[in-house]
């Protein structure tokens, strides 16, 4: 283009302007004509200037400029400074809709440019197109995150949902495109789980804070998708399809679960089964919050949930621990282990109490058999017993090893992070 050099194609645009039947199908540019003498067109338009793009002339106009913005690299947060002054529509803005998982609000970003990117702002993962068809609407999401990326292609503009919807308004020329996902792979069926997977994604703050954020002055791209992704955590727990799992092998069985280790998209994993777990026990949910919230390197992570297709019983799906567990590993090494080694494990279990402590809560339950080796270090587990420590009932329930279990707790008083400190 003649003012912003933008690059187009001039054949592609041709044959655009040819087929346009619709008097209201327009696209943002800016159109004037060249000095040449026009074999269509008398002296004057010479001074012609113009909007319309159905007032093209393949032998006397040029393309001044597009007001969209089209990126799909880093360096436009230097150039994007040029562009508002000739865009009529340059504010970015927020909206809310309704999710189609949880039935609540949740954000849509109206981006007054393109968004070719093919990476989820937030993970980094490749974008998926939702169906096949899609590709020329341009309806592409993050199977990690859940964001959903949809392209006005008579606008060239962006909306990005934070969530799962059924469908999107271009803000500017109010074209609804409708986005057909299929959820029975990514929801449980279970509106509390639902619930509880949708506020690991994002949370009420953060949703607020990114709505607020795009309505208080132009935005360049890098700047919005640098907020979204500080705002917005990487997702650590999602429902994952029991037929995904494979190879499932019993290898523990404890008084709430039953341990076996199994396959999960080429990985070795941990399958933690919860007994009795169909009606969503309160150890269940224990555990959800407290793989969640105690989330950190010295504490075993969570990747997902599933459900047994059987017994309806629920399954979290954990790292394989590849070393074992504590008590094993001195059973087999004690005699070997030297003071820095013991120290090294005590070093490890250390910084994952510390963790769950500096989160607000009690383990219950720390013994050498929760105690794992993953990856060359020691690691804290099996937090389905964690409460929060301000939850100081004593419901007269003693659950746990006895000689890890302090004394006090043998009296009637309630576990708190000191009883913690004596187990460990």
């Amino acid at each position: 283009t003649l003012k912003l050099r933008q690059k187009y194609c001039k054949n592609c645009l041709f044959w655009y302007i040819q087929y346009i039947t619709d008097n209201n199908t327009h696209l943002d540019a800016r159109i004037s004509t060249n000095n040449s003498q026009c074999i269509k067109h008398k002296a004057t338009r010479n001074n012609f200037y113009s909007t319309n793009i159905q007032e093209w002339c393949e032998y006397c106009s040029e393309i001044l400029y597009f007001t969209q913005v089209v990126t799909k690299d880093k360096s436009l947060v230097y150039c994007y400074n040029l562009i508002p002054d000739y865009c009529d529509y340059q504010f970015s803005s927020a909206g809310w809709v309704e999710s189609t998982l949880t039935k609540k609000s949740i954000p849509i970003l109206y981006l007054p440019w393109w968004d070719s990117h093919n990476q989820c702002v937030v993970c980094y993962q490749e974008l998926k197109y939702i169906q096949q068809e899609s590709k020329s609407y341009c309806q592409k999401w993050c199977l990690h995150c859940h964001i959903i990326y949809t392209g006005c292609r008579y606008c060239l503009t962006t909306n990005i949902i934070l969530g799962i919807a059924d469908q999107s308004q271009c803000k500017k020329c109010k074209r609804i495109s409708f986005i057909r996902i299929d959820i029975t792979d990514i929801r449980s069926e279970n509106y509390i789980i639902e619930e509880f997977l949708a506020s690991t994604r994002i949370n009420n703050k953060n949703l607020h804070s990114i709505a607020n954020y795009m309505k208080k002055t132009i935005r360049s791209p890098f700047e919005v998708h640098s907020f979204i992704r500080n705002n917005l955590p990487i997702i650590g727990i999602e429902w994952i399809p029991y037929s995904q799992i494979t190879n499932l092998k019993k290898i523990a069985e404890g008084g709430f679960s039953i341990i076996y280790k199994a396959t999960w998209e080429g990985t070795d994993v941990a399958v933690k089964k919860l007994r009795d777990s169909q009606n969503i026990s309160k150890h269940f949910l224990n555990e959800l919050r407290s793989l969640y919230q105690c989330k950190n390197y010295w504490v075993i992570d969570c990747y997902g949930i599933t459900q047994d297709p059987i017994t309806k019983e629920y399954m979290l799906i954990l790292p394989y621990a590849e070393g074992g567990n504590l008590h094993d590993y001195l059973q087999k090494n004690f005699i070997n282990l030297r003071w820095d080694g013991k120290l090294f494990i005590l070093q490890g279990i250390l910084f994952g109490l510390e963790n769950v402590h500096k989160n607000n809560f009690i383990h219950r339950d720390i013994h050498s058999g929760n105690m794992l080796l993953s990856n060359t270090d020691w690691k804290v587990g099996d937090l389905g017993l964690s409460q929060p420590a301000n939850n100081t009932l004593s419901n007269n329930e003693i659950y746990g090893v006895i000689p890890y279990i302090a004394p006090e707790i043998f009296k009637g008083a309630a576990f708190s992070k000191e009883s913690d400190i004596y187990s460990f």
